[in-house]
């Protein structure tokens, strides 16, 4: 079969093919051109296209069967693969530039502080629990307030509370500097003690790396309070029960009467009332407040003693009905069941004591005979008669309370007693009260000691002066099995304080128990209150504090800086809600050399090799974090230092605190990528990948752009640019919050300085530890806020992969060129035919974008053809065009012509790029100006005359 070769000596040149044949393409080879061809060959089975192109090698043109072929001769070296190619086409080979993740992770200006520590908290900074949360990851410089790792516990030492604590800075490594409690410095005050361990040493282990003021001798403990204990008053058995033998007045219902004394001469008033009374006469306790009503009040001792009563009067005896008839009488002064004496009667028989049977006026009948009857009165007869009265002893029912006196709730005594000297009665009001506290339980499996804290506000005797006083307490501690019953093993310790002080009085007794595992605890007081004292007394004992202890078997806890402290309970402490511990803390961390780190970590984050510095510089920050094992988890070959560190040096020239960052990474919804941007748009960069390898761009003033996209090298119909107007709705200054240094809380700057303006947009930036970098951000934010009022979303050819974020690059508007579209009718060689004529503009270049199969687009440069509707393209097709509509191959290939000028180009910012459209890339931008950086140069101002 005959082989058809069709020869373009000048494939870019409007000129017919030379028509050859031959046996095979091979044999057509040898025979033109000889064993070593002088120029530049290509050679496609039919018309030109990547895809029809046969390779060149001596098995592949062997091989090609019969057919067509186009054959494309250049001047150039013969030992080319491809030369026309070549020089029609850069390869941008390796310039890869992607966002850092798929999907690219978002940063907004503000922050979110959902989950955060007090150190990045605006106000309310104050050492808290952070539980099942985010070690904090700090880095560069920051006013730390630790986070607590053991609840705080307080201990009396010299009478002082003391308060011991243990808190977590962050993970790594720190310089820690200015340790505060509040406003004051930890150093002034007295008896305050801090010790700062480093990664891997505790209070259990090591040394500190800082220590300051007192030395503080617990170790890391479990500390457990019991909520239940918190300043029960503790009294002595002798307050909570009456004393025996007390003197008491002891009362009969009945109308208010006074009852004469008969040591001083005095009188007691009695109160009305229906019912019996029991009043004290000395509050020992005070019965009012040792008993409620409903309660049983039992009372003994009280001698039961009848009522006699004793005169001489005249008397007549009427012996028939043994009845008395007593002259001066008058109803009521004998009663049935009295006995009565009858004494000086002339008759013998008539004297005696008998049983009173009846009374009625001055008639008394006795239940005994045998007298006689006299004819009248007989004179200065003596008579007594003896009432037997109710018992006062037995339990009554309280009706009543009041000061020192109970009223009970019937009316049984008939008679007033009192005892005010040599009292044999003894009253016990059954309040259930002890002088034992409750139980509290310690369920704690590895608890093995017990600490109590007994607290006395004032401590003294005084009468004319001041004496020493003690008060004595005791503890019981008994074990519990694992369901929490008592067994019976108890263990007891006590102590006392003594003092003639008006100033607080207080000690912690601690006690290690001979078992590990749960108990219960309960105190008393042991001294009696002293009631006998004639002066003033104050020994009231509090029992403020129980802590169930557990030790910690932890040499140490990890790859974290830990602080230890004890301070005193001053008053301004005390006034304080919650500790508010701080420090200002700069992370330390290896830097870059220039061929390679400082220092080292191992996987543990354990400094083993080398130095470690404190710094926030924005080049070992992005090698700290990335680097990290926990945090980045990178490898060295992902990073371009040596990128980064030139870059990061261009920033700290524009100002030596632009390429700061310092900031508390303390959320889990923080990730690497994240605190990448965070890191990097801090000091005005914007991070990317470039052959695998993390780099930063500066966001800085540029002269040129990078790059130049027109029609050639656009995807047709697919660019977007979206044009704002200023309107009242809109922001027209800016307010940026950062945290200053010097103050060491959020400031604000508001721009513009005057004040002109009536809506103010907020941005947060985090990382900004200086006014400086504030105020050059704030300039940048106000003229962006300003100035950027055009956004560009266009598709771009491979060009645009060789774009880093923040470029500059320049655009032609296709939104208004002039275009012409249609389809490929013909093909000769590298002549195309088209379905309808283009113009030439001149002076200008000129591409044709040729749709592919997939739906995408080739730009070739083109070149006038012989005919308006004809054109000559400057590089082959990618693939075979699409001449003749077929059902196997489907429409004709359709094109878009137009000018390549950039007369019209607009200079725009890169923001974001979308590689995921492949072949295209998905350009995102905002239009650029010099004057968005025209304050990069000048001088800062005073921090007073913008911040106020």
């Amino acid at each position: 079969m005959t082989t058809t070769i069709r020869l373009y000596e000048h494939p870019f040149a409007p000129t017919e093919p030379r028509i050859f044949r031959a046996d095979s393409l091979a044999e057509w080879l040898l025979a033109h051109y000889g064993a070593k061809p002088r120029c530049a060959l290509q050679f496609y089975a039919g018309e030109p296209s990547a895809d029809a192109e046969v390779e060149q090698t001596a098995e592949a043109v062997m091989a090609a069967p019969a057919g067509v072929y186009t054959v494309l001769q250049s001047p150039g070296d013969p030992g080319s693969a491809a030369a026309v190619g070549q020089f029609l086409f850069t390869a941008v080979v390796g310039l890869a530039v992607q966002a850092i993740t798929a999907p690219s992770p978002t940063m907004p200006n503000n922050v979110n502080r959902t989950q955060e520590s007090p150190n990045n908290a605006l106000g309310q900074r104050e050492n808290g629990v952070r539980l099942l949360q985010r070690w904090e990851d700090i880095y560069g410089t920051v006013r730390a307030v630790p986070s607590q790792l053991m609840a705080t516990y307080r201990k009396y030492i010299g009478n002082e509370e003391v308060e011991f604590g243990y808190y977590c800075i962050g993970r790594g490594y720190y310089d820690v500097t200015d340790v505060r409690d509040a406003d004051t410095l930890l150093s002034y005050i007295r008896g305050a003690g801090c010790r700062v361990y480093a990664p891997f040493t505790s209070p259990n282990s090591g040394a500190p790396q800082l220590s300051i003021g007192e030395a503080i001798t617990d170790p890391v403990l479990t500390v457990r309070r019991s909520q239940e204990v918190d300043g029960i008053t503790l009294f002595a058995a002798n307050q909570l029960q009456l004393a025996p033998n007390a003197l008491y007045l002891l009362a009969r219902s009945g109308p208010a009467r006074v009852v004469s004394s008969s040591i001083a001469g005095g009188t007691y008033s009695i109160p009305a009332s229906s019912y019996d009374q029991i009043l004290q006469l000395q509050p020992q306790p005070n019965v009012g407040s040792i008993s409620e009503i409903g309660q049983t009040v039992t009372i003994a001792g009280v001698p039961d003693e009848p009522v006699v009563t004793e005169r001489t009067d005249a008397v007549k005896v009427d012996a028939d009905t043994r009845t008395y008839t007593v002259f001066g009488f008058t109803g009521g002064e004998a009663r049935p069941g009295d006995s009565i004496t009858f004494s000086g009667l002339a008759t013998p028989g008539n004297n005696g004591t008998f049983t009173v049977q009846s009374a009625s006026g001055s008639d008394v009948t006795v239940v005994e005979g045998g007298q006689t009857t006299t004819t009248g009165f007989e004179y200065d007869v003596d008579i007594t008669v003896t009432h037997p009265v109710p018992s006062f002893n037995g339990s009554r029912i309280i009706r009543a309370v009041e000061d020192q006196r109970l009223e009970l709730t019937t009316a049984v005594w008939e008679v007033d007693r009192l005892f005010e000297v040599d009292s044999p009665v003894t009253i016990t009001v059954l309040n259930g009260l002890t002088d034992w506290t409750d139980w509290f339980t310690m369920p704690a499996t590895d608890r093995n000691r017990v600490w109590a804290n007994f607290l006395c506000a004032q401590l003294y005797a005084e009468n004319g002066g001041k004496f020493v006083t003690t008060v004595g307490y005791e503890v019981q501690v008994e074990r519990l099995d694992g369901a929490l019953n008592p067994t019976g093993q108890v263990e007891t310790f006590s102590s006392a304080m003594s003092a003639a002080s008006t100033a607080q009085q207080a000690e912690t007794v601690e006690h290690y128990t001979g078992w590990t595992g749960p108990a219960r605890v309960r105190a008393r007081r042991t001294t009696p209150f002293l009631y006998a004292w004639r002066g003033t007394l104050v020994d009231e004992v509090k029992w403020v504090d129980l802590f169930s202890v557990s030790p910690v078997a932890k040499a140490h806890f990890g790859a974290m800086t830990t602080v230890h402290t004890m301070t005193q309970a001053t008053t301004r402490a005390t006034s304080l809600r919650r500790r508010q511990l701080n420090a200002l803390v700069t992370r330390r961390i290896p830097v870059w050399t220039g061929s390679g780190f400082s220092g080292a970590f191992d996987a543990e984050g354990r400094h083993v090799s080398g130095e470690i510095y404190g710094t926030g510089y924005l080049r070992d920050v992005l090698a700290a974090v990335s680097l990290d094992p926990v945090f980045g988890r990178r490898a060295l070959a992902e990073i371009d230092m040596a990128q980064i560190s030139a870059t990061a040096a261009q920033v700290a020239a524009m100002h030596p605190e632009a390429a700061n960052f310092s900031y508390t990474f303390d959320s889990d919804e923080i990730g690497y990528e994240e605190a990448v941007l965070m890191i990097a748009r801090a000091c005005f960069c914007e991070p990317y990948r470039q052959n695998g390898r993390l780099r930063i761009a500066f966001e800085r003033a540029q002269a040129a752009p990078v790059a130049m996209f027109c029609h050639r090298n656009k995807e047709p119909n697919a660019e977007t640019i979206t044009r704002t107007f200023a309107n009242d709705a809109d922001y027209d200054g800016i307010e940026l919050v950062y945290q200053d240094p010097d103050t060491e809380q959020a400031e604000t700057i508001r721009l513009p300085v005057g004040g002109n303006y009536s809506k103010l947009k907020k941005i947060e930036r985090p990382g900004i530890r200086s006014f400086a970098q504030a105020w050059l951000h704030a300039c940048r934010e106000e003229r962006k806020l300003k100035g950027m009022r055009q956004t560009l979303e266009s598709s771009v050819t491979a060009d645009g992969r060789a774009l880093i974020p923040l470029s500059r690059f320049d655009s032609v508007d296709n939104t208004v060129f002039k275009s012409y579209d249609g389809e490929v009718i013909g093909q000769a060689g590298l002549v195309l035919t088209l379905s309808r004529p283009v113009v030439f503009e001149a002076g200008e270049q000129h591409s044709i974008l040729l749709q592919r199969r997939d739906g995408s687009v080739q730009s070739i440069l083109a070149t006038p053809g012989p005919t308006a509707r004809q054109v000559v393209l400057q590089a082959v097709p990618d693939e075979a065009l699409v001449l003749v509509p077929t059902p196997e191959e489907g429409i004709r290939t359709s094109f878009s012509f137009a000018s390549n000028s950039t007369r019209l180009a607009q200079a725009w910012l890169l923001q974001e790029m979308d590689l995921k459209g492949d072949p295209y890339v998905r350009l995102m931008a905002v239009n650029y100006s010099d004057s968005y950086y025209e304050m990069d140069t000048q001088p800062i101002p005073n921090k007073e005359a913008v911040i106020n």
